[in-house]
């Protein structure tokens, strides 16, 4: 071969990426892959046509606080102490109500925050706090 021939072929060779390698790797990747999606799967029970689920809405339990800083328990009048006693036997219910907390616009942030640790020490899994009234 000629100089110049060997010249014109080393101009025309190109490199190649041995891709061999990689394609064990991803190879290893997807076979680890299929492996390990069923474990990490979890099962959601959904209910069949014909079957009936009698999951209703918990019952929401209103619970105001005036800028007095009186209590309303469901339109009736409540102090600390009895709601207290009330909350904890509602926690301890089969089916508890969510307490949904109403505050007035005028009412003292400590009365606030009082109020949400007597309901948050009761045990009460539902706990939420509305917008301001008035």
């Amino acid at each position: 071969m000629s100089a110049n021939a060997y010249r014109m072929h080393a101009a025309h060779a190109q490199a190649e990426i041995n891709v061999t390698p990689l394609i064990d790797v991803l190879l290893a990747l997807v076979v680890i892959l299929m492996i390990a999606a069923p474990l990490t799967m979890k099962k959601l029970a959904l209910p069949l046509q014909g079957q009936s689920t009698a999951v209703g809405e918990p019952r929401i339990a209103r619970l105001a606080i005036l800028a007095t800083g009186e209590l309303f328990l469901d339109g009736s009048a409540v102090n600390r102490v009895e709601l207290a006693a009330i909350l904890e036997r509602w926690a301890d219910a089969a089916e508890p109500p969510v307490l949904a907390i109403h505050a007035d616009r005028d009412t003292r942030y400590d009365q606030v925050a009082a109020t949400l640790d007597i309901a948050r020490h009761s045990g009460l899994a539902g706990i939420r706090v509305e917008g301001l009234g008035r």
